[in-house]
């Protein structure tokens, strides 16, 4: 593996946009991804001018701007009633990734197969093939973040997709509060991974009736049972070449927490 770069979500300092930011340069880290789906970081809401300018604002800092987060929950991937409005939310960010050359969207999915029989849901297959097609005509990389599908089926998922510009968000730690086994899905998923999202879970139990109801809960990196070990060893040993960026959702001191969880995974590299 080369060296990974190490980067940061700079909603997680909850500082807004500009200061989480600010902070960011100041903590030393270079990769960064943001969330881009409400306020003033919407499609709708930046004109190009204003993409100009904050792209010319996160290079300022020293900053690469490696993905944009397009996490719409309720509107859910398997779902006939939403669906059309999440695809063209996503379309709208992808975008704004080409316009302000950003390689990589990610964004959390529901479930992707049938939970008894495994195969494919066909409208989440659908609207993943209208997305993959329009990131494909725009050069940007859409990662998926599952976290009820682990190992075979979500392979078997992507390999109906067969869409190239669809890869994968691996977020361990959400998939261990819903129960599933992350170094699972590895072997056969390893060179779809796309960008890799930092952090550490309680397991919880698999519950595919309500994707956003776990029972398990986050962590500071190293407390909980992320197996980090067979991770980057996983990792190391497939060259994995993308960003690894550091998120903490859940605390009330995220600044000491992430500059904490740097430092795990620099002694884990």
């Amino acid at each position: 593996m080369t060296r990974l770069e190490v980067g940061v979500d700079i909603d997680d300092f909850r500082l807004g946009t500009k200061d989480g930011l600010r902070r960011a340069a100041e903590l030393h880290f270079r990769e960064i991804e943001m969330a881009t789906v409400e306020g003033e970081l919407a499609p709708s809401q930046l004109s190009s001018s204003g993409r100009r300018h904050l792209a010319r604002f996160v290079n300022g800092q020293g900053l690469r701007l490696g993905a944009l987060v397009a996490d719409m929950p309720g509107l859910h991937l398997a779902d006939s009633r939403t669906v059309d409005e999440r695809v063209e939310r996503t379309l709208r960010i992808i975008d704004l990734a080409k316009d302000m050359d950003v390689p990589v969207v990610t964004a959390a999915t529901g479930a992707l197969t049938h939970s008894e029989e495994g195969t494919p849901l066909p409208c989440a297959l659908e609207a993943l093939g209208r997305i993959g097609e329009f990131a494909d005509t725009r050069g940007i990389r859409y990662a998926i973040r599952p976290s009820l599908d682990a190992g075979d089926r979500l392979a078997d998922f992507l390999d109906a997709l067969g869409c190239p510009s669809i890869g994968l968000g691996l977020d361990p730690a959400a998939m261990v509060m819903t129960g599933a086994n992350p170094l699972a899905s590895i072997e056969r998923l390893m060179t779809r991974i796309t960008l890799l999202h930092a952090r550490d879970a309680t397991a919880g139990r698999l519950s595919r009736a309500d994707d956003y109801a776990r029972l398990g809960h986050e962590t500071r990196l190293g407390e909980g049972e992320v197996d980090l070990l067979g991770l980057f060893a996983a990792l190391r040993d497939s060259e994995y070449r993308g960003a690894c960026i550091l998120r903490r959702t859940d605390s009330k001191t995220p600044t000491e927490d992430l500059q904490a969880a740097r430092s795990t995974i620099q002694r884990l590299l």
